[in-house]
């Protein structure tokens, strides 16, 4: 193997021109797959330039067909259509009669629409009028209920008022003799033949208010809270 080894070099180096040819052709490889790939590319484009030619083409013919067919009933309607003969009045009567159904028909179809946005305005509008009026309506029963509420409280703080009032004069008037303790229930009963449970109802009335206080068994008269 060595001796090939060195054969082959030995070879190698007498023939010089090996070495730089086998550089040229890998060079030439590179700039062969280089120019390739630009060619690829270049096709690439030149199919998808062709693609949208075609669809342009494709639409062109598409309006183009639009187009003819309004001369076409263009034509038919100035009586120089290929289609209908000029002398061919019922065909042209037809077309005409054609063209002013459709007018008309987009006339009305034009009203309806309208018509249907008025209906809906107007019943917006009820409707927005009526959910006005209902709320006008609650505001006024909620301030008569209101008024109607501190008219009660103010009766009933005047009925209370007074009944305190009577409650006070009747205790007052029936006091010991240090003008602050409560006399009993009985002594009470004996002086002014009044019942015990509207005594009782006096007692409790000034009781709730503090104006009776309860001390050593006894029931006493709150002169201060009394006077005030």
């Amino acid at each position: 193997n060595d001796r090939i080894e060195f054969a082959k070099n030995k070879h190698l180096n007498l023939d010089y021109t090996y070495k730089t040819m086998k550089q040229d052709y890998m060079r030439e490889i590179e700039n062969a797959k280089i120019e390739n790939k630009m060619l690829f590319n270049q096709r690439d484009e030149y199919l998808q330039s062709l693609r949208d030619l075609r669809f342009k083409l494709g639409n062109l013919i598409e309006t183009t067909a639009v187009n003819n067919n309004r001369f076409k009933a263009a034509n038919v309607l100035n009586g120089t259509s290929v289609v209908i003969a000029r002398d061919d009045y019922f065909n042209i009567m037809f077309v005409y009669s054609l063209l002013l159904l459709s007018v008309c028909l987009d006339i009305f179809l034009a009203m309806v629409f309208c018509i249907i946005q008025n209906a809906y305005h107007k019943f917006y509008k009820k409707k927005l009028l009526l959910l006005g009026g209902v709320a006008e309506c609650s505001k006024s029963i909620l301030k008569q209920k209101i008024r109607s509420r501190r008219l009660i409280s103010s009766l009933e703080a005047k009925k209370s008022s007074k009944s305190v009032e009577e409650s006070l004069e009747f205790i007052a008037s029936n006091l010991e003799d240090d003008r602050c303790t409560i006399k009993s229930i009985s002594n009470i009963n004996k002086d002014t033949n009044l019942s015990h449970y509207r005594i009782r109802k006096y007692l409790a009335d000034l009781m709730e208010r503090g104006l009776i206080i309860k001390k050593k068994q006894r029931l006493i008269l709150n002169v201060d809270d009394a006077l005030k």
